[in-house]
């Protein structure tokens, strides 16, 4: 008997979500801060993590920490759950809406991980196209949403890879239409002026989930968050396992909160660098660039994205290909990294374009 053919088929047809375990000397293809958190919360974390005793469990739900959370957003504990990374909480909402005979809305492209949740959970999955510019499809959003069976639609909001952002009216008309619940992945809106969780209060069929593996430095840690309607998180939580937060992210995510102040300077940096960085790439022959309000830049090629992505990988270089995702082709994902880094990044991606040229003959193009 072959046992693996009792697995589910569509689990069976699914692609691994992989990254390729490279040496490295610049990092720029995770959209991590380039910034370790400061040493001084480094020492706070270990202090406070060896005086708690590790023979005993953690708390069951986390409920101080979530506590925390609420005093600064200004809601109920019970509108907030935690968890091992935003995509646990993303996961485990999912596993409470989604089944066989209900539907889901999402964006392409986007997070390759939404529409590859929805169709393992049994779910019909309807993806919809950016418009022209990467803009959120607005009014077919509205209208596929509407439908009853659509039980839930994800969107991502500094959207990845693109970087740009869904407009608050335009969210707002979509989350009032919505048969269902909508939940806007907001993993980068500390990059943005954008904050949704004022939308809360009015609107019970919000989700929001947010993570600490970009903005706040502590990807190593695997901690996120999520905001909804107490009567949702209630049932959410029956689907997370007991004790999901391991004591260690708990107690670090809530120093992390109390010293959010040592991180604002990494973050302003990483902004600042976002803007030189696209200015400098748009200088580079055969090089294009889009707006973006996360801490990655989309950028374009005039020649095949993997070339040059294998390229700076002889060099050193992370960077991400994005050229499988529909629309993105010859396009690759950039995070903002260090002045240096930064430095070092253009060097190089400027003398591949130029040896690409040369090779094709077409000699170097004019500066935009």
């Amino acid at each position: 008997m072959n046992r693996l053919s009792m697995i589910k088929q569509c689990v069976r047809d699914k692609k691994s979500y992989l990254l390729p375990q490279i040496d490295y000397r610049i990092k720029m293809n995770q959209n991590e801060n380039p910034y370790d958190l400061p040493s001084e919360i480094k020492v706070k974390i270990t202090d406070v993590i060896k005086g708690r005793p590790w023979n005993r469990y953690p708390e069951l739900r986390s409920m101080n920490l979530r506590e925390k959370f609420a005093r600064l957003l200004a809601l109920p504990a019970e509108n907030v759950l935690v968890g091992n990374g935003s995509n646990e909480i993303l996961l485990a909402v999912m596993m409470t809406l989604l089944e066989p005979g209900k539907r889901m809305v999402t964006i392409s492209p986007t997070f390759s991980l939404y529409a590859h949740y929805g169709e393992i959970l049994g779910a019909g999955v309807t993806v919809l196209p950016l418009q022209e510019n990467f803009q959120f499809p607005v009014q077919e959003l509205i209208s596929f949403s509407q439908n009853p069976d659509v039980v839930l639609t994800v969107l991502c909001s500094p959207n990845n890879p693109t970087g740009n952002s869904i407009d608050s009216e335009d969210l707002i008309e979509i989350v009032k239409e919505a048969a269902g619940f909508v939940l806007v992945d907001e993993a980068y809106f500390d990059f943005c002026e954008q904050d949704f969780s004022s939308l809360l209060k009015k609107f019970p069929n919000l989700i929001l989930t947010r993570t600490f593996s970009k903005a706040r430095a502590f990807s190593f840690g695997r901690f996120g968050y999520g905001l909804a309607a107490k009567e949702l998180v209630h049932e959410i939580y029956k689907v997370l396992l007991p004790y999901n937060l391991n004591g260690f992210s708990e107690l670090a995510a809530s120093l992390l909160m109390e010293n959010s102040q040592l991180l604002q300077p990494a973050v302003a940096a990483m902004i600042e660098q976002r803007k030189r960085l696209s200015a400098e790439l748009k200088k580079i022959p055969g090089i294009e660039t889009f707006p973006t309000e996360a801490n990655f830049i989309l950028v374009k090629c005039g020649f095949d994205s993997r070339r040059m992505v294998d390229k700076l990988i002889d060099r050193g270089i992370l960077v991400r290909d994005v050229s499988f995702y529909p629309g993105l082709r010859d396009h690759l994902r950039i995070s903002v990294g260090t002045p240096e880094e930064n430095k070092i990044l253009l060097q190089n991606i400027l003398a591949i374009a130029d040896s690409e040229y040369s090779a094709n003959g077409k000699g170097r193009e004019p500066e935009k």
